[in-house]
């Protein structure tokens, strides 16, 4: 699918690299707009978590589950939630958003 190869060369070319459990993984990093939050989370829950909030747009093939924890720029951070995006069924890309370990 030509949207899956886009996606998985910008991740290659413009992807930063990160570890979970002892793999290396790319991604591109992005804080997550308010309206996602909102979508994801409830009021309070956000208001519980740790800041600042990122997101990580991953390949289909990396399968990180809730609670995971993951290496990026020296820091440490926990996989709150996981939402695959489909087109025709096929997944195109992971978005993880992720809050520090603190």
């Amino acid at each position: 699918m030509i949207v899956r190869a886009y996606l998985n060369s910008w991740l290659r070319r413009y992807g930063e690299s990160f570890q979970a459990g002892g793999q290396n993984y790319r991604g591109l990093f992005f804080r997550p707009p308010t309206g996602l939050l909102r979508w994801l989370f409830t009021q309070g829950e956000l208001d519980a978590l740790s800041r600042p909030l990122w997101a990580v747009a991953v390949a289909p093939s990396v399968q990180l589950s809730q609670n995971a924890l993951l290496l990026w720029r020296g820091g440490n951070y926990r996989v709150l939630r996981t939402v695959e995006f489909r087109l025709n069924d096929s997944p195109i890309y992971r978005l993880l958003v992720l809050e520090p370990v603190v």
